[in-house]
């Protein structure tokens, strides 16, 4: 039987991703392909059910107490936690760079609260997202 990581590292190379709900030359399919290629289905199961725009600058629409949820990016990346990510340049003006901090979160075992709670059509969040997307071979 092959080891699901090593099956997971081989797709990333010789798979094409797609997202059903957007256009094949919007931006976000680069998105969604340098997650996938960085981070596996893992990464983009993720940002899908923490941003699910994949708006790279979008902020958090939770208010607590009057007072809008600092969490920003693709994978709502809290800055009272995480302050030196999302006060960095390149947190708004890089999208690979980004990306590359969502993977390091995960790597590291950061909860993401809207991938564990989110709940859509009343399924949980990562069971619905993978039909939303189309693996294809390159």
């Amino acid at each position: 039987m092959v080891n699901r990581a090593m099956q997971e590292a081989e797709n990333r190379v010789t798979k094409k991703i797609t997202h059903k709900w957007f256009a094949s030359d919007s931006p976000v399919q680069l998105y969604v392909q340098y997650a996938y290629e960085i981070g596996w289905m893992d990464l983009v199961t993720t940002i899908e059910c923490e941003n699910g725009t994949w708006n790279m600058y979008r902020q958090s629409d939770v208010i607590r107490n009057w007072k809008r949820e600092e969490s920003y990016g693709f994978c709502q990346v809290h800055r009272p936690d995480h302050q030196e990510i999302v006060d960095n340049p390149l947190f708004r003006s890089d999208y690979k760079w980004q990306l590359d901090r969502c993977a390091e979160l995960l790597k590291w075992w950061t909860i993401f609260y809207g991938r564990t709670t989110r709940k859509i059509k009343w399924v949980a969040c990562p069971k619905y997202v993978e039909s939303r997307f189309i693996l294809t071979d390159k």
